[in-house]
């Protein structure tokens, strides 16, 4: 009788145990801002109706130091050498399509050389050979190290996510480097590429207003998207959104 007693005690401690766990918190970490974001409304941003909660600015990159080819190399080199009569995937200039990582490193790339690495000898060239060609300007210092640090780092396809701070939204610290990584490679003087130039505010405000570029980087239909092949993150979009929908200032 003793032990059927004590059974029974253990076993009614063993489900009211059960019970009050599915009350418990649930542990998570958070590194960044939580965000509700809805593309809903008729502002500048565009048409359509879509409410998501976005976790923005939560993922880093946990790889440490390496070089992230997803958010690093690839828009880079798809801005500025993966261009229209270039290494697109329709002109594939000289054999080249330089708009994904499987056909970056197919061809011109030593893992661990740069200096033996094709693309990385003509992007240092001084003559008309350089990548970008003249007369587009070359790409910046910090541009060519980083990609040299890439190939040192064994040219790895390392995938990081995306640092987003959707509650400081401005042109100067949000918009303009998005604009400069993804679009100023073919969209500046003198390829102005589809008569797109996006060098300045006042040219970035013109497809504001007319909503070309909302619409060009949420892929909506009756517009091309961009970047093409590589589509900005959901969270990159909400803070176009938020800023165009807060009048697109040149804050």
């Amino acid at each position: 009788m003793k032990k059927i007693l004590f059974f029974g005690i253990l076993l009614f401690v063993g489900v009211m145990s059960c019970v009050n766990r599915k009350n418990d918190p649930v542990a998570t970490t958070t590194t960044g801002d939580t965000s509700t974001g809805s593309t809903t409304g008729t502002g500048t941003g565009g048409t359509g109706t879509s409410s998501t909660t976005l976790n923005c600015g939560t993922t880093t990159n946990s790889t440490g130091d390496s070089v992230c080819f997803n958010t690093q190399i690839l828009p880079m080199i798809v801005s500025n050498c993966a261009t229209s009569g270039c290494h697109d995937a329709k002109s594939k200039e000289e054999g080249y399509e330089l708009t994904s990582y499987a056909k970056i490193i197919a061809k011109g790339i030593r893992a661990g050389s740069p200096t033996n690495s094709k693309l990385y000898q003509v992007m240092i060239r001084t003559d008309n050979e350089r990548m970008p060609q003249p007369p587009l300007p070359a790409l910046s210092k910090a541009n060519i190290d980083l990609f040299a640090k890439w190939i040192q780092q064994g040219a790895k396809n390392v995938t990081c996510g995306t640092t987003v701070d959707t509650v400081n939204v401005s042109y100067s610290k949000t918009i303009q480097p998005v604009i400069t990584t993804y679009c100023l490679g073919c969209h500046q003087a003198p390829t102005n590429s589809g008569g797109v130039n996006l060098s300045t505010y006042s040219n970035v405000k013109t497809y504001v207003d007319n909503k070309r570029l909302y619409g060009a980087i949420t892929y909506s239909n009756g517009y091309v998207g961009m970047p093409q092949d590589n589509k900005l993150t959901d969270c990159q979009i909400l803070v176009f959104k938020k800023w165009i929908d807060a009048g697109a200032k040149n804050n």
